[in-house]
C-alpha cells in the first residue's frame, strides 16, 4: 500500500477575500499544499494559528495595522514558516520582515506556479526573496551611503584567480574564477543542488566555496551576498535592473535557517 504524501497546512491571514478565494483555488490544483483556513484579523490569527498549527503562514502586510514589527515578532515566535504578501513593500519592510523573523516576500501578482514553489522551498526550511526586491534593497542601501568599496587585495585560495584588469573582483575581494562563478550562479537564483550540477561538483563542494566567498566578502547568508554582489558588481548576474526594465519575476532561495549556506 502506498502512503499518500501529507500536504503541507498553509494559514492565510488577509482580509481581502479576493485572495483567500484564488489562494484555495491554486493549491486545489495542487498534491501537496493545503489552504487550512483564512484568518480576517490579527485576533483571530492567534487563534487559528494554536487551532490548525499550520506549517505555512501566508501574511498580507494590510492585516497588520501600520503594526507590523510587533505583529512579526508575536507570531515569528512559533514553528511556522512565514511568508508576507504585499502590494507595494518597501526596501526598509523588506529588511524588517527578514529581520523579524519572515521566511519570504511575494507579491501579490506572483503567478500560481512559482508561489507554490516558494511555498514548498520555504516549508522545507529555505528563506526566499525577490530578484527585484533584492535590486530594490541594493538600491536602498545606495540611497543610505553604501558605496562600492575599493577594497585591498586578498590573497586567493589553491585555485587560480579569474583573470581580469586592475579593479576587477577577483583583485579586490581575492575570489577565485570559480568562486565568482559560483556567486554569478547564486544571483540567477540558483540553489546549491542546480550550481553543483553545472559545475559538475558535489553539493559539498559549492557549500565550502560559499564558505570561503562569505568569509572573504564579510558576509554571513546568501540574501548579504546577494546584495553585496549586486552593490560591487561582482559579476554580469549582478547588475542591477536598468530604470524602465522590468525585473523578471522570480523567486530566490537564499538561506537556510541557521544561516549557513544551504
Amino acid at each position: 500500500m502506498i502512503e499518500t504524501p501529507k500536504k503541507i497546512s498553509i494559514l492565510l491571514a488577509s482580509d481581502f477575500s479576493i485572495l483567500s478565494d484564488s489562494l484555495i483555488s491554486i493549491f486545489k490544483g495542487t498534491k501537496d499544499l493545503k489552504l487550512v483556513g483564512c484568518a480576517n484579523s490579527t485576533e483571530e490569527l492567534t487563534t487559528q494559528i494554536e487551532k490548525f498549527r499550520p506549517q505555512v503562514l501566508l501574511v498580507d502586510i494590510s492585516i497588520t495595522n501600520d503594526k507590523f514589527a510587533p505583529f512579526m515578532t508575536q507570531i515569528s515566535s512559533g514553528d511556522a514558516k512565514i511568508l508576507v504578501i504585499n502590494q507595494d513593500l518597501t526596501p526598509t519592510q523588506t529588511i524588517e520582515a527578514l529581520r523579524y523573523g519572515a521566511h519570504g516576500v511575494i507579491g501579490r501578482r506572483t503567478p500560481p506556479e512559482l508561489l507554490c514553489r516558494c511555498v514548498r522551498s520555504v516549508a522545507s526550511g529555505d528563506i526566499w526573496v525577490g530578484r527585484g526586491v533584492t535590486t530594490e534593497l541594493v538600491q536602498f542601501l545606495r540611497g543610505r551611503g553604501t558605496q562600492p568599496d575599493s577594497g585591498s587585495t586578498r590573497n586567493g585560495d589553491s585555485e587560480n584567480p579569474a583573470s581580469a584588469s586592475s579593479g576587477s573582483a577577483d583583485t579586490r575581494f581575492g575570489l577565485t574564477k570559480r568562486e565568482l562563478q559560483i556567486v554569478d550562479a547564486l544571483v540567477q537564483a540558483q540553489t546549491n543542488k542546480d550550481i553543483a550540477e553545472t559545475f559538475g561538483i558535489s553539493e559539498y563542494t559549492v557549500k565550502h566555496h560559499l564558505t570561503n566567498i562569505f568569509d572573504k566578502l564579510g558576509v554571513y547568508n546568501r540574501v548579504e551576498l546577494a546584495l553585496f554582489a549586486i552593490n560591487h558588481q561582482l559579476c554580469p548576474s549582478a547588475t542591477p535592473t536598468q530604470p524602465g526594465q522590468s525585473a523578471e519575476p522570480a523567486l530566490m532561495p537564499v538561506v537556510a535557517p541557521n544561516g549557513k549556506p544551504k
